[in-house]
């Protein structure tokens, strides 16, 4: 968090939580900058406690930052939309990724991701 408020001095136009973790969702609050954007695509569920909104962090509520949530709107439209930021080479999801599944092995990786056995962070499933 600090190495991204450090190397932007004010912060990042848009960011993404997408491990579901509380920790990462306050990161993304604060290293966004007054009128960005937050996609909240992290599966909360598995947390017995309401997300917090940082009122610091959220600049008051006057900061005009905008959160948006939903594990997978937009369906194909949102998805060609990933495509293309990940084709332009200036992110890298496999940062993310902690283990790789084949395709038949998928019923592994999802479970566990649901028991967060292994330090599972990403899985990768492969075709």
């Amino acid at each position: 968090m600090e190495q991204i408020l450090a190397a932007t001095g004010e912060g990042v136009d848009a960011a993404i939580e997408a491990l579901g973790l509380p920790q990462t969702w306050e990161a993304c609050l604060r290293v966004t900058k007054a009128g960005g954007r937050i996609s909240n695509i992290g599966y909360h569920g598995e947390n017995p406690n309401p997300l917090q909104v940082p009122l610091d962090a959220f600049g008051l509520g006057m900061a005009d930052k905008s959160i948006h949530s939903g594990l997978c709107p937009g369906g194909n439209d949102r998805m060609q939309r990933i495509f293309a930021v990940l084709g332009t080479g200036r992110v890298d999801p496999t940062s993310m990724t902690t283990h790789t599944f084949s395709f038949d092995d998928v019923e592994r990786g999802f479970k566990l991701m649901q028991t967060k056995e292994d330090n599972v962070i990403k899985p990768l499933i492969t075709f």
